[in-house]
């Protein structure tokens, strides 16, 4: 049986075994990333309506996120197993790698938890302090890499638009996780970055990175001096990140409409409103909200990964 990660004991939640009394939400990543956090928050507040029950957070990483998705689409569908996950995992990397699950049909949209800009950053170390030296540096020759948390994830995404965008050809890294990733610019191993800013936010303060844009039209509350790379003259270079709460596919209507109230009740409370502020995240949507977002992603992709010179593995 597979033990409950260390994360569930920092969230204070009973350590038990799946039964008939646990709820797990599992994310599909190492632990480390910027979907930690925000479990822990919705799993602390969703214990607090469902007093009966355990809710527990397990981080299932491997293949790019594929491992942990797998997991949950084959999970029987009882309101007792869910998919916490970034866009890249469910509209894109799909496209480009072989997964045992048809994405399109394997899960049930709960809710969307809510969306955050993006932000790139690069090793203190490399000395550039502009998106214009960064694309100067590259075309001097210089062979640089960017991180990501594996193949078809919005980090990956966002490296192939800006090389796309800006006539260069920064190396991509994957990780299992974003985690992985970030410690890595630290240590000096990878030159750059894309994710959300409130996951870069702390080696930006601490000195340990430097921000050269936000991967947006607006810039972002948390680094409002941060330019946009619409406003460097790179108006499709957008990426904004979603989070959604997904269900294996046949879950009970009822059942759903059950959880989804329940999650959007605690994304929407003054409390969590509150905490969620810090970390850039905004927009609760409903589940027929998200199923549309997704039907719409579900076309995007397939037509624009080619143009950005990225197949299928």
């Amino acid at each position: 049986m597979r033990s409950i990660p260390a994360l569930v004991v920092a969230l204070g939640l009973a350590t038990t075994p799946a039964c008939a009394d646990t709820i797990r939400i599992v994310i599909p990543y190492a632990p480390g990333g910027a979907l930690d956090p925000l479990a822990r928050i919705l799993a602390s507040g969703l214990g607090k309506i469902r007093t009966n029950d355990a809710i527990v957070v397990e981080n299932i990483g491997g293949a790019g996120g594929i491992v942990g998705m797998s997991v949950v689409a084959k999970a029987a569908p009882d309101g007792r197993t869910f998919l916490f996950s970034p866009s890249g995992n469910i509209v894109i990397s799909p496209w480009l790698q072989a997964t045992p699950y048809d994405v399109t049909k394997a899960f049930e949209p709960v809710a969307l938890v809510g969306s955050v800009k993006s932000a790139l950053i690069v090793r203190a170390s490399l000395g550039v302090n502009t998106l214009a030296e960064l694309i100067g540096l590259s075309n001097k020759g210089t062979k640089l890499t960017y991180g990501s948390p594996g193949i078809g994830t919005s980090p990956h995404i966002s490296g192939a638009m800006l090389n796309h965008a800006a006539g260069i050809n920064l190396t991509h890294v994957p990780y299992r996780g974003i985690g992985p990733a970030l410690n890595d610019i630290v240590g000096g191993h990878i030159d750059a970055i894309t994710t959300s800013v409130a996951g870069v936010l702390p080696y930006v303060q601490n000195d340990t990175a430097r921000a050269l844009a936000t991967f947006d039209a607006e810039r972002s509350d948390q680094l409002p001096n941060l330019p946009t790379t619409v406003e460097l003259g790179f108006p499709d270079l957008v990426m904004p990140q979603w989070y959604a709460l997904l269900a294996p596919a046949g879950l009970d209507a009822d059942v759903r409409k059950t959880i989804e109230a329940q999650v959007l009740a605690v994304l929407r409370s003054p409390e969590v409103v509150k905490q969620l502020a810090t970390t850039g995240i905004a927009g609760p949507r409903r589940a027929a909200e998200l199923q549309a977002m997704l039907a719409i992603e579900f076309k995007k992709w397939p037509a624009l990964l080619p143009k950005l010179g990225i197949t299928a593995q």
